[in-house]
């Protein structure tokens, strides 16, 4: 009894098969990571229209000039000396307080980042702060920053980098504060692994 097997025709036609469904899933995930990367924009984005909004609003920067967690109580500014800067912690809690609860100018998902935790407000004084070491030291001024040091994809970080910024780890206004991770403009981004500090600079 003879055997019959498959026809080229009908190899061809399952190979080509394959071939699209193995695409379609690459293509979805450069899909889902491009979204990540335009999320993380639109979040620094916010937050800095939050603060132009407020500082229009009150004449001065939310949570700047609190000596306590939280603006006086039924107002959204704070009495202390002003200088432009979120410089300790009882001014970097009150920034959230001022923009989300007293003023709803942002929301708590706004402040919540794609890496499951909550934007802190950091001030760095720049080169003499000893938190941080190597290339990616901060400069001077406030930051959106992780609690918790390097928890952020690194690829993410650098197409962010690359999409709105300098494209560089240790310059600009997104950094790999610890510098674990150093890209630079040539650095194909999805090769990448591991985790990194980010912080993306609001402030001034």
């Amino acid at each position: 009894m003879r055997q019959r097997g498959f026809t080229l025709v009908e190899l061809a036609i399952v190979l080509v098969i394959i071939g699209l469904i193995l695409g379609m899933a690459f293509k979805g995930k450069d899909l889902i990571d491009g979204a990540k990367v335009k999320n993380l924009a639109a979040q620094h984005n916010k937050v800095i229209a939050g603060i132009n909004i407020f500082y229009e609003k009150y004449g001065s920067y939310p949570g700047d000039g609190c000596a306590a967690g939280q603006p006086l109580a039924g107002t959204a500014i704070c009495p202390g000396a002003r200088n432009g800067l979120i410089e300790n912690g009882n001014e970097a809690t009150a920034f959230w307080v001022a923009l989300i609860d007293r003023t709803n100018i942002l929301t708590s998902a706004e402040r919540r980042s794609m890496f499951g935790q909550d934007w802190n407000i950091w001030n760095s004084t720049g080169a003499g702060n000893p938190s941080f070491v190597g290339a990616g030291r901060p400069v001077a001024g406030s930051w959106l920053d992780l609690p918790g040091g390097a928890q952020a994809d690194p690829r993410l970080v650098c197409a962010l980098d690359r999409q709105i910024d300098d494209g560089a780890s240790g310059s600009g206004v997104i950094r790999d504060a610890d510098s674990i991770t150093i890209y630079t403009p040539a650095t194909d981004c999805w090769s990448l692994t591991g985790q990194v500090n980010v912080v993306m600079r609001v402030l001034p």
